[in-house]
C-alpha cells in the first residue's frame, strides 16, 4: 500500500512538473506574440497620428497597442490571469469548507 502511494505521488509530481513547464512555455510564446502585435499597432498608430486627418483613428490604435503590451506583461507574471485567480479562490473555499466541516464533526 505504501509503495503504491509512493509511485502515484511520484507520477503525480512528474505530471505536475511537465504541465507547469508546458504552461510556462505557452504563456511565454503568447506574451511574445502579443508584444510583437503591440509593436506593430504602435507603429501604425504613430504613422496614422502623423497625418492630421487620421489622428482620430491613430489614437485608439496606439491605445490598443499599449493594452497589448500590458496583457503581455500580465501573461509573463505567474498567477496573474483571471482563470488562475478563480481557481485559487475555488481551492481556498474548498480548503476552508473542509476545515469548517472537520471542526463541526470534531474530526481533527
Amino acid at each position: 500500500m505504501g509503495l503504491l502511494r509512493g509511485v502515484t505521488g511520484l507520477v503525480s509530481g512528474l505530471l505536475g512538473a511537465v504541465t507547469g513547464l508546458l504552461s510556462a512555455v505557452v504563456r511565454a510564446l503568447l506574451a511574445i506574440v502579443l508584444g510583437l502585435l503591440g509593436t506593430v499597432l504602435l507603429l501604425v498608430g504613430v504613422l496614422l497620428c502623423a497625418t492630421v486627418l487620421l489622428v482620430p483613428l491613430g489614437i485608439p490604435v496606439v491605445v490598443l497597442g499599449l493594452s497589448c503590451y500590458s496583457r503581455a506583461a500580465k501573461l509573463m507574471v505567474p498567477g496573474s490571469t483571471r482563470v488562475e485567480g478563480l481557481v485559487r479562490r475555488a481551492e481556498d473555499s474548498v480548503r476552508g469548507g473542509g476545515s469548517r466541516l472537520r471542526r463541526r464533526l470534531r474530526l481533527g
